[in-house]
């Protein structure tokens, strides 16, 4: 059974395939740090719960794609857009996850995104100042490598 390799070869082959992705991680989203061998922009992959169906296997995806937030030293008299790049990092991440599900969804394969994704915002999360966004979606593929008798 393979099915969970070709996920997330899928999902990570996709991401690598941005111009603005430098790095791809999958697993536990507390292993990622601001270790100096990560070059952001950063996306991870985490896999939640799997749903096996007699003719397909749906799982429960997050990919989160995330910057680190520059703090400019000097005075910004624009209360809006502050004294870093918030907003650029925000609209730049969003922008890597709507390419992936497109990218997912124009593939002409097995492979379905059962429904639109959420896209939920994170700030300066874990006090290491990397903003970004989490997508959430269920990805199938066919269950056809384990027959049932």
């Amino acid at each position: 059974m393979r099915n969970y390799f070709q996920v997330l070869k899928l999902i990570k082959e996709t991401l690598e395939a941005d111009n603005l992705v430098n790095t791809v991680t999958q697993g536990d989203i507390a292993d990622v740090d601001l270790d100096k061998k990560n070059i952001y922009p950063l996306t991870h992959i985490q896999t939640g719960a799997a749903t096996l169906g007699l003719q397909t296997i749906s799982f429960s995806i997050t990919v989160f794609a995330m910057d680190i937030r520059d703090k400019r030293n000097q005075t910004v008299e624009e209360k809006f857009v502050g004294n870093d790049n918030e907003i650029d990092n925000m609209n730049t991440m969003l922008a890597i996850l709507n390419r992936l599900y497109k990218a997912i969804v124009k593939l002409d394969n097995d492979v379905a995104i059962s429904e639109n994704p959420t896209c939920e915002p994170f700030y300066e999360s874990r006090m290491n100042l990397l903003d970004g966004w989490a997508m959430t979606f269920d990805i199938e593929i066919p269950n056809t490598e384990i027959a049932v008798c």
